[in-house]
């Protein structure tokens, strides 16, 4: 039986990984910058026992919580997913599609948390989040 978070638990996730995002702590090297989240995730699949790893991890584990619940950011990723669905020839194939495109959507997600400067931004994402996880419940409640 799949299980839909809380509207509640939806906020404390949203909001905890804003927090983690937010205070996320470079210093602890030195005279390093990272150009883009491409290359700071680069390094954290490169780079063993790096110093962000427990950061990372408490990231990734608040995005696997609000995961099913994260809107598309663009239109043009919206339909280059659904155009790849439609080209998909088995279900194999449209495993890899969906992997491929959490990643897009998680780092997408990530890019857009950090270019958020308002409380009125963040609490347009926390509501559209909120629809999402509303239509994932009726249909839910559906299949009952």
């Amino acid at each position: 039986m799949s299980t839909v978070l809380t509207q509640h638990q939806l906020e404390t996730h949203l909001n905890q990984f804003r927090h983690i995002l937010s205070h996320f702590d470079y210093s602890s090297i030195k005279n390093v910058r990272f150009f883009n989240l491409e290359s700071f995730l680069s390094y954290m699949d490169t780079i063993e026992d790096n110093p962000f790893q427990k950061q990372y991890d408490d990231l990734q584990n608040e995005l696997d919580h609000i995961q099913p619940y994260l809107p598309f950011i663009s239109s043009k990723r919206a339909k280059d997913f659904l155009n790849a669905l439609s080209t998909s020839t088995d279900d194999e194939e449209v495993e890899e599609i969906k992997k491929d495109f959490t990643i897009k959507l998680r780092h997408d997600f990530i890019n857009l948390s950090r270019s958020i400067t308002t409380d009125e931004e963040w609490k347009r994402i926390i509501d559209i989040c909120e629809e999402i996880r509303l239509r994932k419940e009726e249909m839910l409640l559906a299949t009952y």
